[in-house]
Parts: structure tokens; sequence; C-alpha cells
């Protein structure tokens, strides 16, 4: 069954039950992501599904987003499409997670709830690229004005000078 997702994850109690959650957010409902686009209104599609694998609890993820972020090569804008997808594993300590299966992140997590905006904002930030460009070749600024060449005198030349007069 799904439904909304709660502000707060309560991780072992979703695993525990199996509870898949969807939701559809706003980029301004997420304020990290926000700082990074012009468009606030864009759909961010979020699903959730929560499992126990033996004793661990596990949250595997889907997001859709697409954002409009500053183009590193004109400085113009572009749109991005992301779909971030995670399967991670949350383990008290590291060998708990020996028999996980290796499709599994593992993240070393002692809380037991977090806020669900900073999850799903962290798992976003990881997928935007560093440095995003568009696909064809930018048209990038270029100085059209022709470069004139100074001739730099010598440092030296003084010194010829004064040995000219010796």
């Amino acid at each position: 069954m799904k439904q909304g997702i709660p502000e707060i994850i309560k991780l072992f109690k979703f695993a525990s039950k199996g509870l898949i959650f969807s939701q559809q957010y706003q980029v301004r409902d997420f304020p990290r992501i926000s700082k990074l686009t012009s468009k606030q209104d864009s759909a961010v599609d979020v699903e959730l599904s929560f499992a126990l694998e033996g004793r661990i609890p596990c949250v595997k993820g889907k997001v859709k987003l697409d954002l409009a972020l500053t183009c590193q090569r004109c400085l113009d804008e572009v749109n991005v499409h992301l779909e971030p997808k995670f399967k991670l594993a949350f383990l008290h300590n590291e060998q708990q997670g020996e028999g996980l299966s290796e499709s599994f992140e593992t993240i070393l997590n002692s809380e037991e709830e977090f806020s669900t905006i900073e999850f799903i904002t962290d798992e976003v930030l990881i997928s935007v690229p560093m440095t995003p460009m568009h696909e064809h070749e930018c048209v990038s600024y270029q100085d059209d004005t022709p470069l004139i060449e100074e001739k730099r005198k010598s440092p030296f030349a003084i010194l010829k000078q004064l040995k000219t007069k010796e």
C-alpha cells in the first residue's frame, strides 16, 4: 500500500512493517536543492520502500526531478534530468553487514529517526553533476577585440647605455 511520506522516517518501525511510500514534492520543499536551481516549481517524485534484511533496516528509493542549473561552459541555464536510485542498509556496526547482499550501500547509523527532506536531499545532491554542461557545444563568451602586442623594453637596456658611456 502506497501512502504519502511522513516528515520523519522511523527506520526500524517502517522496515519491520514493510511500508512503501510515494509522494510528489516541489523543488522549493528542499532548501539545499532549491539554492542550486532557478525553477522552484519543478516536480520531485519520490518513492521509498522499507524492508528488513535479517535484522537490518533497509531502504530502496527512487527520485525523479528536473533541475535548471548553470552550465559551467557558457554560464547559461541547462536543464538536467536526474533519476537517482538507491539501496541503503543502515547498520549499527560494520560486523552487522557481513552477510548482507553487496547490492546494498551500507551506512553506519545509530539514529532510529531522521528527517525525510534531509534524507532525500542528500541522495539527490550525490547525483547532481559536478560540472553541469549542455550536451551540445556551447557558444561561450569570446572577446572579439584584437590583441595588441606591446614591445617591452628589456629591464637591462639601461645597463647597456651605462656600458657604452664609459
